[in-house]
């Protein structure tokens, strides 16, 4: 649950410059952006700030490397969040730093004994940073598992989700009951964001890096210079023939991602996908947290290259790899269709939205101007991955590594790293992208063998 813990010593010395060069070589950048720069301007630090950003912008590591910061001067930090996807994923980047600090992720679905044991193990002077989702947080802090007294900076990200999501009660509790904060971030990616009176939320500076120069006079959608919007119609209501049509008319390594409005709806599109040939991988709230890392292990491996999902895709999720999405419904509002379309053409690159519009429906009015056609190409097919994802039954509890899954899978099942694709590590198990020519090879020879001194079960992944 702890970072790796060395050379604290170093860390408590560590000024602006030496926290940036550290975090631009740690992830591998030439340089930071402007959002990132600005969050670390001595200004920035002790003062309220609402950060507004569009998705997929670095607004992670911008709120993260002034924690770093707070951190030095011996002081904790905990960041809120939605949801367990973006937990996870902010622990994840935050270990990437390798900041020398520890950190404690919390999360509903996550087991509580070992997070009760993670805080527990904190130490009574040593800096923290606590990564949670509120209603998980409420819970320890009700059992006395949190040292409250010790958190004196609090980052609300994507904090006008949380208030949609009906999240502001246990929102009020965590904040309420911390009695050190000197400073809060808010995070959000759309204006459109009430300020609860109970934050105390006064003398903010407010950093706005939403594209306002490129918004019409009669719109607040944010046009991104990369993204291209299509319109494809829907001869009759029901658009599952449609969408069909659609994915086989995209390019062979397209990874696209459906988005519905319910999730009934999304079963019966992905259900219907594969009777007709298309892997998909399902995923909306109502599932469990395994059949949710799995699914998005599959299509960020690049095993599955359509993701079908509800909005609870549309935020937190880090995927530059999607390059096409698809409302098969209209989204329920502007906002809506921002964050779904800001899953692609992210950090530079190009991406493709497309909405399938029915016989009684038209385009949403927000739209500065009606999308060009896009021409489907009837009764085509559709390629499937050149990858397969492997289910291996261990994970970080077992202390297993991206470079132990690696280093098995090449040392007993007879290929090279060129044939290994993305490899995610969850708590209990873990998923390697191997190339399907030689996928059922490799599991045959990791049979029965030891991965770290333990046996466990080597299993290809297949349907949603």
């Amino acid at each position: 649950m702890f970072d790796d813990y060395v050379n604290f010593s170093y860390f408590c010395t560590m000024n602006i410059a030496q926290i940036k060069q550290a975090a631009i070589e740690a992830m591998g950048f030439d340089r930071l952006n402007a959002m990132q720069e600005v969050m670390l301007e001595e200004k920035s630090f002790g003062q309220n700030t609402l950060l507004l950003s569009p998705t997929g912008s670095g607004k992670t590591i911008a709120f993260l490397l002034p924690l770093i910061k707070h951190l030095s001067d011996q002081k904790s930090a905990l960041v809120i969040v939605p949801s367990r996807e973006l937990a996870i994923q902010i622990h994840e980047v935050f270990r990437k730093l390798k900041s020398g600090f520890r950190s404690v992720c919390c999360y509903g679905g996550h087991d509580i004994k070992k997070e009760i044991d993670a805080l527990a193990g904190i130490g009574d002077n040593v800096p923290f940073l606590l990564i949670a989702t509120s209603g998980r947080l409420k819970d320890h802090i009700e059992r006395g598992n949190v040292p409250t007294n010790r958190i004196s900076i609090v980052v609300l990200d994507e904090y006008d989700k949380s208030l949609e999501l009906g999240f502001e009660d246990e929102m009020k509790f965590v904040v309420t009951s911390l009695s050190h904060v000197s400073q809060l971030i808010l995070t959000s990616a759309t204006h459109a964001m009430p300020i609860a009176p109970w934050l105390n939320f006064r003398n903010y500076r407010q950093i706005d890096f939403l594209k306002k120069d490129n918004m019409s006079e009669d719109s607040k959608y944010e046009v991104i210079d990369n993204l291209e919007i299509y319109q494809v119609k829907s001869p009759v209501k029901d658009k599952l023939d449609t969408l069909r049509d659609l994915l086989c008319s995209l390019d062979d390594d397209a990874q696209v991602i459906v988005f519905s409005n319910y999730r009934e709806s999304s079963e019966r599109i992905a259900h219907y996908l594969s009777d007709h040939g298309i892997e998909s991988s399902l995923y909306h709230g109502g599932l469990e947290q395994d059949m949710r890392e799995k699914a998005l292990a599959r299509f960020r491996g690049n095993a599955i290259r359509v993701l079908v999902s509800t909005d609870l895709a549309s935020r937190g999720l880090d995927i530059p790899e999607v390059s096409h999405i698809i409302h098969y419904h209209l989204p329920a509002d502007e906002e809506a269709f921002v964050h779904r379309n800001g899953r692609t053409a992210r950090a530079g690159a190009s991406g493709t939205a497309y909405l399938i519009i029915g016989p009684e429906e038209f385009v949403p009015a927000y739209l500065a101007k009606e999308p060009k056609y896009f021409r489907i190409r009837p009764n085509g097919t559709f390629k499937p991955s050149s990858f397969v994802s492997i289910y291996i039954g261990r994970g970080k509890k077992d202390k297993i590594s991206k470079g132990d899954v690696l280093g098995f899978l090449t040392k007993n099942g007879g290929i090279d790293g060129s044939q290994i694709g993305r490899i995610d590590i969850y708590e209990r198990c873990a998923y390697c992208a191997v190339r399907r020519e030689v996928a059922k090879n490799v599991v045959e020879k990791v049979k029965g063998l030891k991965i770290k001194g333990e046996k466990t079960h080597y299993l290809i992944v297949s349907g949603s």
